[in-house]
């Protein structure tokens, strides 16, 4: 269940008084359903604290002939309130929602641990450089720092190696077709210790060809991947939530 909304009715009577001042030079709206004087409302929280399900079947470029698709756990759909959420964080300048994000994939990456037993480092997907300077952030690599500290609170530490590059063009901007031949120019992998396993942290699935692609460039260095966990995902048609490891 999630915690009492961040808006100003929720702080003291000070905090109120700063919230009303700032919310004059810069308003402040929930990214997912545009409610007033809340940073995000309990309604659009929700679905963040969920457990998160499986989503590798809507992903359909994860299907590789010659191996099984990597195990990709989702926190929520990518539909309505939540899609806004994601798209504000990402292209609305809503830095205040870093924390927001990297604690809901810190909470889902906890609550898998067992499952992720196998991995030893934490690899995020490669954003864009471009994008990354577009943002002022790189956010792959904030859910990576989250995913890692889910696990070293669960007692399994495995660091953050960023050691993919991504010189492709930017997903949001393609197609499927795009995407995948995209991501298959563009990713690349430095050397890594080996006998290493990884787990792919990713903020959104679509078709699946980022974390497929990530995966190839991980395995020619010879790093095995053991699984991805993604913010989002884009939902199959008539996919119904299968909740848990």
């Amino acid at each position: 269940m999630a915690p009492d909304s961040r808006g100003v009715g929720s702080r003291g009577s000070g905090g109120t008084a700063r919230a009303l001042v700032a919310g004059v030079v810069v308003p402040v709206v929930c990214p997912g359903c545009g409610r007033a004087d809340v940073r995000w409302c309990d309604d659009c929280e929700a679905p963040w604290w969920e457990a998160p399900f499986r989503s590798e079947s809507g992903a359909g470029r994860l299907d590789v002939p010659g191996r099984a698709p990597i195990p990709v756990w989702s926190i929520a759909p990518l539909v309505g309130p939540v899609s806004l959420m994601v798209g504000a964080w990402k292209d609305g300048a809503r830095r205040d929602m870093d924390r927001f994000f990297g604690e809901a994939m810190t909470r889902a990456v906890a609550h898998l641990a067992p499952a992720l037993a196998p991995v030893t480092i934490v690899v995020p997907v490669p954003a864009r450089s471009s994008s990354t300077r577009r943002r002022g952030i790189d956010l792959p690599a904030v859910l990576a720092r989250a995913a890692a500290s889910g696990l070293a609170g669960e007692g399994r530490a495995a660091p953050v190696v960023p050691c993919l590059r991504n010189a492709g063009a930017e997903s949001r901007r393609l197609g499927v077709r795009g995407r995948w031949t995209g991501a298959a120019a563009g990713i690349r992998a430095s050397s890594v210790p080996g006998g290493q396993t990884a787990l792919l942290v990713d903020d959104v699935v679509t078709s699946g060809a980022s974390l497929a692609r990530s995966c190839r460039a991980l395995e020619r260095v010879g790093v095995a991947v053991a699984a991805a966990v993604t913010l989002a995902a884009t939902p199959r048609p008539g996919a119904t939530r299968d909740f848990g490891p």
